[in-house]
């Protein structure tokens, strides 16, 4: 099992540090080369950015709708128990049929999303053809498959806080903003914790869903660092670029995740000290 999880991570890693082209004869040893070429090139710095955006665009997105869909599920409304079981459908299905179904639901001639734009007699969205409209497109995509799973992870939180404080808030005559302001979401923080770091470690492996609409275009709009590291290392057969543009990717979602962990743990500390 140690030599199966991690025989593929060290050989990559080693990978990283050579120059590893099919057109060169032999690979040799470059170093930090590799990684120095990926952090100046104009591509990546595109590819970042656009990874940056998608991070925090879907993140932010999944986390406030699927706090707010599992407070209303949570409820006693009429009709919520077939939501619930709705909720299972998006997770259950494979990023690949994810991204087939969208592709086909933003098509720019048979699609469904402009065939109902034209029944509202709306104009057009140049969906996968536009950068900018692309970029939404497989937001929308990703949001529309991780918020439930969000949501459950949510509503399993919510049904397991403590109801004493919240019954006394509302003794008090305290309002359900009130309520969930200074009760509910301090008390919900480790969910949100768990929450944030799944999300963030998925959308730096994002790949599936991306590549089946828009193959990282056009003209790069889409290209997250997995489908950058992809073309590299089968369209370029730049193997040590690839290695090195996904130990890049790596080491930013660790960096993310101790910025997550740690910023609140010094703010901690430091209100203890003053």
């Amino acid at each position: 099992m140690i030599a199966i999880l991690l025989y593929p991570l060290a050989y990559s890693f080693v990978m990283s540090f050579y120059r590893w082209d099919l057109s060169a004869p032999s690979q040799y040893f470059v170093g930090l080369g590799n990684y120095r070429d990926t952090w100046n090139s104009l591509g990546f710095q595109q590819t970042l950015r656009v990874q940056l955006i998608f991070s925090a665009i879907t993140i932010t997105v999944e986390v406030a709708a699927g706090m707010g869909i599992a407070i209303l599920v949570n409820s006693k409304l009429r009709g919520l128990k077939l939501a619930r079981t709705l909720l299972l459908v998006p997770p259950m299905i494979a990023p690949a049929v994810v991204g087939l179904n969208f592709r086909w639901l933003f098509n720019g001639q048979y699609g469904l999303a402009n065939a109902i734009l034209r029944y509202l007699g709306l104009p057009e969205a140049p969906w996968l053809s536009d950068p900018n409209w692309a970029l939404v497109s497989v937001m929308i995509a990703d949001i529309w498959q991780n918020t439930p799973l969000l949501v459950l992870l949510f509503l399993a939180g919510l049904q397991s806080l403590p109801q004493e404080p919240i019954e006394a808030a509302q003794v008090d005559g305290a309002s359900p903003w009130g309520i969930f302001r200074y009760i509910t979401l301090p008390l919900m923080r480790p969910i949100l914790m768990i929450a944030l770091m799944l999300r963030i470690i998925d959308t730096f492996r994002t790949f599936d869903v991306v590549w089946l609409m828009t193959q990282g275009g056009p003209g790069g709009a889409t290209n997250l660092v997995t489908v950058n590291a992809y073309l590299l290392a089968f369209q370029s057969a730049s193997f040590g670029h690839a290695a090195a543009v996904s130990y890049i990717a790596l080491g930013l979602s660790l960096l993310f995740l101790a910025l997550l962990y740690g910023v609140p743990w010094l703010g901690r500390k430091f209100r203890r000290v003053s």
